[in-house]
């Protein structure tokens, strides 16, 4: 076990490297972590102001200059409470998708009835939870970047002006994503 892996198992299993390599003059500093890695989600108060921000703008007709991002409007499984999540916008086979773990995707377990706000356009349509491996889920991402999808909105990051590959973005593991959820619309030209 390298002395960087005996640090991390020390701090505990979800601690950041603290093991960093110094380029040839030693100015900049980077983490040992290979070519490509995710970056950390930004702290729940943020996302929670984001999001805050993100539902009306979404909604109203500035909505349209965001098409990397939609709004997912749909009632809770169990509560029937309304809900309205902004998510990223991914394309993949034609398919718009949410890649997502977090708690509420289990609504869409069954496939539900959702309105999806992108790029302007009002969609009302369903909604299904499709679990996926990591190879699965490396794949998807890949051809969501390759179809114009944001490896920085998703959490990837590279070296350099590296393309990460399907095997690249697998071998993150479940760390990626899991799951995706798929929607029976098919976005207008202008919006994909």
């Amino acid at each position: 076990m390298t002395a960087c892996a005996q640090r991390r198992t020390l701090a505990g299993r979800d601690a950041a490297p603290a093991c960093v390599s110094a380029s040839t003059r030693g100015q900049t500093l980077k983490r040992d972590r290979g070519v490509v890695w995710l970056a950390p989600p930004p702290p729940p108060r943020v996302l929670k102001a984001m999001n805050i921000v993100a539902r009306p703008l979404l909604r109203s007709r500035l909505g349209k200059r965001f098409p990397g991002v939609m709004l997912l409007q749909f009632q809770g499984r169990r509560t029937g409470r309304g809900m309205s999540i902004p998510v990223n916008f991914n394309l993949v086979d034609g398919v718009p998708m949410a890649f997502t773990d977090a708690v509420w995707r289990h609504n869409f377990t069954s496939t539900i009835p959702v309105t999806v706000i992108h790029a302007g356009e009002v969609y009302v349509t369903t909604g299904t939870l499709v679990p996926k491996s990591p190879t699965e889920m490396g794949e998807a991402v890949r051809k969501s970047l390759d179809t114009g999808g944001s490896a920085s909105r998703m959490g990837t990051r590279t070296a350099g002006d590296h393309e990460p590959t399907a095997t690249e973005l697998a071998n993150l593991g479940p760390e990626l994503g899991s799951c995706a959820i798929e929607f029976a619309f098919r976005p207008s030209s202008a919006a994909a």
